[in-house]
């Protein structure tokens, strides 16, 4: 068996990723102006 080494900014982004031990807090919303929307 071969055992890899991580730093813990690696193992982060690992379980953000995978979604292991992590729960989502807040949710963003990004929004843009729909320029269609406004022409006649």
């Amino acid at each position: 068996m071969r055992v890899v080494l991580i730093y813990g900014a690696r193992l982060a982004q690992l379980m953000i990723h995978f979604g292991v031990g992590v729960q989502v807090k807040r949710t963003i919303a990004v929004v843009e102006v729909d320029e269609d929307f406004f022409e006649v």
